[in-house]
């Protein structure tokens, strides 16, 4: 609770800083997302990099994108590129700077030349005034582009989406391809008809509510939010009286708009209810009660919008859904009972909130400035802004932080400190769900990496001429190795791999041998030459051991236990197929897991899925390993009987 409370006034703090300024809240704060560790396995340019982890776009690209999408280009801009620019510049992608104003005018360029998608995000930007000045928004324009975007109105988009459908169920594949309107336009259509514009549209809260019907289920989350706060009695509390005739005639506007249209006000349907909010209690008379507040469905049906809306990072219908789950939400009911229709849930709460402060412009400026700094070669200051992210409980910047530790950039810390504080913000991003984080946890822990800093505590570094310490150097020269320390029944492995440490080996076990007998020696003349005392119990009336005699117990935690969880938790929460593997090895040798041949060959299995010559290989070797296993049982069983 402590928690959410100041993760509430963060989450607070940026949605008014949003809403208030030039995006009004409808467009998110350019995140950067590179992921350090996993760029550095892929090899930085690959193809096989994700999208948030592509490198930044050239600015020659972008100069050629934008010659492309000139006026003056011949015969015609080249839409593609006016809207793929437009869209650089909307959201910030790809380490371009976001600018509102430049996108609007790629939009309208896309818009003029009859590109739906960008003519709708054109006259979006224009009905909330994004990117322009008051004096240079223009309603009429943004009602032009929408028309556009869905031609013939509400019954043509319906009749596409319906054809759309129809073809998609036809399985003999010879369905013609059917395009549906744009839902960018289908939400400013919704939006005109909810606020009404004077001389242009009338207002119309039932028409608002079909269009966001149709547009909800084509995936656009604005679209899922307005809807979900219209259920919820957006504009609709200022509704006292609405005339219900089962047909009204709407006089066109404009000249491309239908001459008439029918809104059937009767086959508006919520649910199980007939009518929509205040045409739900209807009289004779044809007039409406006073709107009274959302019903229980409406709360269910604007929950689940809210939700697929979060889902792609629309950050209203994330605050709002952290506003319901930190309150709840009870309905009154007749009889004067109380319904509980949106259970109080702290954790949901707090997950929402958290989302909405890691997407915050402080967090976003700095997670940007880190990874410019890294790509310029300035690790020491990418990682301290990492660090700074990383501590307000930024994944990305735990994730980065870790690796950058992980290879050696410690500000001045020994390597012990360094692996345990790269350990520790591992571990904090595990616990947010970070598959790559599990991972390496878990390998910290398999591969015993843990314990040798853990040892190091014991033995000192030494201190050489150059000011670096042996231990850590011996360390790195070891962890460049990739078989330093196997565990299981392979062992043996490494000597075949890097045959020297066998003279090391060697080297180690004679001196210890020597070291062993001098000691000896020494202990059995200082025992002939001095009488060994001790002071009494008066208690007990025996002798106190000595402090040096007392055994303490090491208190070392079983790292493969620990190793196994976190595999578990990948392979639970993210089917990772190299977990799924792990603990599959692990269950077959009973490596901090108990020893079971049918568990492993599930966890093979369900690697195979995606690495099906390792998983292969290894069932094949599990099956001799539970031949030799149930043979040496069997010989055991003999010896014993005998």
């Amino acid at each position: 609770e402590t928690a959410l409370a100041y993760y509430e006034a963060a989450a607070n703090g940026i949605m008014d800083t949003l809403e208030s300024g030039p995006t009004k809240g409808k467009i998110s704060p350019p995140l950067d997302e590179h992921r350090l560790a996993e760029i550095y396995m892929h090899g930085g340019a690959s193809v096989s990099l994700q999208g948030h982890n592509k490198p930044d776009e050239l600015e020659e690209a972008l100069q050629y994108y934008r010659m492309l999408a000139s006026r003056s280009h011949s015969p015609e801009p080249d839409l593609g590129a006016a809207f793929t620019v437009a869209n650089f510049y909307y959201l910030g992608l790809r380490g371009v700077k976001q600018q509102l104003g430049l996108a609007l005018k790629y939009y309208e360029i896309c818009g003029d030349y009859n590109h739906w998608e960008g003519g709708g995000q054109a006259g979006l930007m224009h009905f909330w005034g994004i990117g322009m000045t008051p004096e240079q928004r223009d309603l009429r324009k943004a009602y032009k582009y929408f028309q556009q975007g869905t031609p013939g109105g509400y019954d043509g988009c319906t009749s596409r989406a319906k054809r759309r459908k129809k073809a998609q169920n036809k399985k003999d594949g010879s369905s013609e391809e059917v395009s549906l309107c744009d839902k960018h336009s289908i939400n400013g259509m919704a939006l005109m008809n909810l606020f009404g514009v004077e001389g242009l549209v009338e207002r119309n809260v039932a028409k608002a509510r079909s269009w966001w019907e149709l547009c909800k289920d084509m995936g656009d989350a604005d679209c899922q939010y307005n809807y979900g706060m219209l259920r919820l009695g957006w504009m609709v509390t200022e509704l006292k009286y609405l005339n219900l005739r089962s047909t009204e005639k709407v006089a066109a506007k404009d000249a491309k708009e239908p001459k008439s249209e029918e809104i059937i006000l009767d086959n508006v349907r919520t649910g199980e209810e007939i009518n929509y909010m205040t045409y739900r209690k209807a009289s004779t008379e044809g007039k409406a009660d006073p709107y009274t507040g959302p019903s229980s469905s409406d709360y269910n049906a604007a929950i689940h919008e809210f939700s697929r809306a979060a889902a792609k990072g629309h950050l209203q219908a994330k605050h709002k859904l952290a506003n319901l789950y930190s309150t709840g939400v009870e309905v009154p009911k007749k009889g004067g009972k109380i319904s509980i229709v949106i259970t109080q849930s702290c954790t949901n709460a707090l997950k929402y909130y958290k989302s909405i402060a890691d997407g915050g412009e402080t967090i976003s400026r700095r997670n940007r400035a880190a990874w410019k700094q890294y790509n310029a070669g300035d690790y020491e200051s990418s990682l301290r802004n990492y660090l700074a992210t990383a501590e307000t409980g930024s994944e990305t910047g735990q994730v980065n932080a870790a690796f950058l530790l992980e290879q050696g950039h410690c500000l001045g810390m020994t390597r012990d400190s360094c692996t345990r504080a790269s350990v520790r913000l591992w571990r904090a991003a595990a616990r947010q769900g970070n598959l790559e984080a599990c991972l390496r946890v878990g390998d910290y822990y398999y591969y015993g990496r843990m314990k040798q800093a853990h040892d190091s505590k014991i033995t000192p570094p030494v201190v050489v001429e150059d000011g670096s310490s042996k231990f850590l150097h011996e360390q790195e020269e070891l962890d460049g190795k990739a078989f330093y320390f196997v565990p299981g029944p392979y062992r043996w492995a490494r000597y075949i791999l890097y045959p020297e440490e066998l003279f090391q080996l060697f080297k180690k076990w004679s001196a210890k041998f020597i070291e062993a007998d001098h000691h000896a020696s020494e202990n059995e003349a200082e025992d002939n030459s001095e009488s060994h005392t001790c002071s009494v119990d008066e208690a007990s009336g025996t002798c106190q051991a000595a402090e040096d005699d007392v055994d303490e117990e090491d208190g070392e935690e079983d790292h493969m236990a620990i190793a196994a969880q976190y595999y578990r938790k990948a392979a639970e929460e993210h089917k990772s197929a190299r977990a799924n593997f792990n603990l599959g090895f692990m269950h077959e040798w009973g490596l901090g897991l108990t020893q079971d041949f049918p568990l492993a060959k599930r966890h093979y299995d369900l690697a195979g899925e995606e690495a099906s010559i390792a998983s292969s290989i290894a069932l094949w070797a599990m099956s001799v390993h539970q031949r030799m296993v149930k043979l040496t049982m069997v010989l055991n069983a003999d010896n014993d009987a005998e």
